[in-house]
Parts: structure tokens; C-alpha cells; sequence
């Protein structure tokens, strides 16, 4: 089946979506009632998201991106979740319905491409409360919660907790090996950069050299420096409050995006299952899904690799 050209921008703005160590987890399948979406096992993190939770949240991801996409030309996607064996994990079906959806979701459309995930510093700049609550309420539209962590004691907790995650993590051969496979040069479409003639050293490092005590110490320290950082979650857990989550997470980093600002995760105590029941203890209830500093970026983010969409397409 040939697909409709309107419809393949779409799908190319779907794989601009983030992901884990930006393995790009979707496929997408395209008939005449709309696009179904499926999650990708072969690109699975089995240390790191052993349950493939985080792989549906990047799904969720660039369901999120589809609605955009396509509100911009007018029609809404119905998205229906499905759990069915080897099947889709979603379908969204095309329409002309959800007119105020579509008005809300269309502007975003042109921060698909701008958005950035960031490594680096922030400049000081908290971001005005008017920014925030449009965030918060970017996650509430889509069914999930967003909470800035504000009070000082509460951030002392969550940086102690992501201090012990991280050197759980680097504490633990497989997940370094994991980490490293996922480092490759950018001409591989997927993963996480490396430079081609410095990627063997660069990996080797990962794998035996890197220290987990330093790596922990500046990952707590991101977490108690950053200007905003921010917990989004849904009320219980399961794989279509992951789907939630990932819409909500894209919807709140588009909206981010538009005022100029980046994200850096700090997913370690949601990833060690012994971190998360504490986590959530901290930040008051709720099934926390993502964690991470917000601000504006000292320096030029740069995109990350991507596939070519027929690598992306089912058939």
C-alpha cells in the first residue's frame, strides 16, 4: 500500500520522538482507517528497563508527536490501546472529531524538530511560575501529573536517592555493557553518539573505566543545581499508564521547548526497583515514570541520530 505523502511527514515527525539511550522502539503500520504503532523488542534494554516500561513510554512519545502532526492538517487520531499478543500496542484512527484538541495540540508541531535532550549546564534561570503551571498543565491534558519539586529538604532526598541509583547502575557489569552497546556513530541512524575514530575507547571506558562513585556524585549534584526538576507520574502502574505517560512526558516537552528549554533525566531511582516505592514516598504518592532537571541550556544542543522512516514502516 502506497502511503499518503501528508501521512509519512507524520510519521517522520512520530520518529523525532525521544527514547532510552535513543533506540527508537517503534514500528508503524499504516492502513486506510489510520496508523498503528508497535513497540519494537528488538531494541529492548533488558537491564535497564527489564519490564519495558520505558519502551512504551517512548512510544507513547511519539503517539503524542502523530497527534500533533496531524492536528496541524486538520484531523484527530482516536487512540485506542491495545494488548493482544504479537499485535499493534496502539492504533490511532484518523477523523475530522476533537476540534479543541486539535487547536491545543496543533501549535507544537514546529518544536518537533527543535526539541533537545541536554547534557550539559543550565544557565540560572528558574523559568517564570506562568511556565510552569503551562507545563503542569500540559501533563494533566494528557491524564498524567507533573510536579516541581520546590521544597529544598524534598530535593535533598531525591538527590540522595538518585546518588545510590546511579551507583547501583554503574555498579553493575551487565547494565555498563548495555550502556556501551548503545554508543555508536551517528551515520548508524540510532543510539547514543559517539565519534567513529574515539567510539572503541569511549565504550571500553563505559564498560571497566568509568567510576560509578563520580558518575553518582554528579548526577545528585544535576538534581540539587538544576533550575526546575520536575516528577511526572500517573495514579497507578501498568502498561497504558506508560503510554499515558509518554504522551504526557512529549506534550510537557514540546510546551518546554517553545520557551526555550531542555531536559536532562534522572531516571535512576525510578529504574532500581528498590528506589522507586521511596521515590514516590518523597514526592507524596502516585506511581512517579520520569524524573528530571529542566532549564535553559548553557551551550547549542545537538539532535541526535535518527532512521530513515522506511526502517521505521511494518508490513
Amino acid at each position: 500500500m502506497e502511503i499518503d505523502p501528508v501521512i509519512r511527514e507524520w510519521l517522520h515527525l512520530a520518529g523525532q520522538a525521544p527514547s532510552s539511550h535513543n533506540t527508537q522502539p517503534w514500528r508503524f503500520r499504516v492502513d486506510r482507517a489510520g496508523v498503528e504503532v508497535w513497540t519494537d523488542p528488538a531494541r529492548s534494554l533488558p537491564v535497564n528497563d527489564p519490564t519495558g516500561r520505558e519502551r512504551i513510554i517512548s512510544c507513547g512519545c511519539a503517539v503524542l508527536n502523530l497527534r500533533v502532526a496531524a492536528a496541524t492538517d486538520g484531523h484527530g487520531l482516536n487512540v485506542r490501546p491495545e494488548q493482544a499478543g504479537d499485535g499493534p500496542f496502539v492504533r490511532l484512527l484518523t477523523g475530522h472529531h476533537g476540534g479543541a484538541g486539535r487547536r491545543d495540540l496543533a501549535p507544537l508541531r514546529d518544536w518537533i524538530g527543535e526539541r533537545r535532550s541536554w547534557r550539559g549546564r543550565f544557565l540560572a534561570d528558574e523559568g517564570s511560575p506562568d511556565i510552569v503551571e503551562k507545563l503542569v498543565q500540559a501533563a494533566h491534558h494528557e491524564g498524567a501529573w507533573l510536579r516541581p519539586v520546590t521544597d529544598a529538604e524534598i530535593r535533598r532526598e531525591i538527590a540522595d536517592l538518585i546518588r545510590a541509583a546511579t551507583t547501583a547502575q554503574w555498579k553493575n557489569p551487565a547494565w555498563r555493557r548495555e550502556l556501551a552497546h548503545w554508543m555508536r556513530p551517528p551515520s548508524r541512524g540510532d543510539g547514543l553518539p559517539v565519534g567513529r575514530v574515539t567510539g572503541s575507547l569511549t565504550r571500553w571506558s563505559v564498560r571497566h573505566l568509568v567510576s560509578a562513585r563520580a558518575m553518582a556524585r554528579g548526577e545528585a549534584h544535576v538534581a540539587r543545581a538544576a533550575p526546575l526538576l520536575l516528577a511526572l507520574g500517573t495514579g497507578i502502574e501498568g502498561p497504558m499508564q506508560w503510554l499515558t505517560a509518554g504522551q504526557a512526558l512529549q506534550r510537557v516537552l514540546l510546551e518546554a521547548t517553545r520557551h526555550g528549554l531542555c531536559a536532562r533525566y534522572l531516571n535512576q531511582p525510578i529504574q532500581q526497583a528498590e528506589c522507586h516505592p521511596k521515590l514516590a514516598e518523597v514526592l507524596g504518592g502516585g506511581q512517579p515514570q520520569l524524573l528530571f532537571a529542566l532549564g535553559r541550556p548553557d551551550g547549542t544542543p545537538r539532535p541526535t541520530p535518527r532512521r530513515p522512516l522506511d526502517e521505521l514502516l511494518k508490513h
